[in-house]
């Protein structure tokens, strides 16, 4: 498939995101079953992933999301991200340029890929962390999924 292919599959898909954010002042509980049928519900044909978001805050997000497929490149300027595999498979391709960059929101830039990057294969268990300024892409073999917590903190 090219790249401007690719492009437009991409953004035909739209994402699945619930928000499941509280004031920071309360205690909040939600239960795995919760959150386990909140992702499937999500997880239908035409979405790029299933993503409940758990807390956002200006300094802070976290959210849980599972995908099946490959996603675009992204460059957060003002943003680390550290990310946990929870189930499945993925590999991060991490560094290099991003492909046909494209401001989407101040301090937000997609890519159709990443060119040039290291390849790393993450596995359940497994901890990334991406700081602000590298373009990064998350790869889903087909067939596939991977289930992962994202922590992003504010530079």
């Amino acid at each position: 498939m090219n790249m401007t292919l690719a492009a437009i599959v991409l953004a035909a898909l739209t994402p699945s995101v619930v928000d499941k954010t509280g004031p920071d002042t309360s205690v909040r509980h939600i239960t795995g079953k919760e959150l386990g049928e909140t992702i499937n519900k999500g997880m239908t044909p035409n979405t790029l992933y299933s993503q409940v978001l758990l807390a956002k805050h200006d300094n802070y997000q976290l959210h849980i999301t599972e995908r099946d497929r490959d996603g675009g490149a992204e460059v957060h300027e003002d943003w680390y991200d550290h990310i946990f595999i929870q189930e499945g498979e993925a590999s991060f391709v991490v560094g290099g340029v991003a492909v046909d960059p494209k401001i989407t929101a101040p301090g937000e830039t997609r890519g159709t890929s990443v060119k040039g990057g290291t390849t790393i294969v993450m596995h359940p268990g497994d901890y990334l962390f991406i700081p602000p300024g590298i373009p990064h892409q998350m790869l889903v073999k087909p067939g596939q999924h991977a289930k992962f917590i994202g922590f992003r903190t504010h530079k």
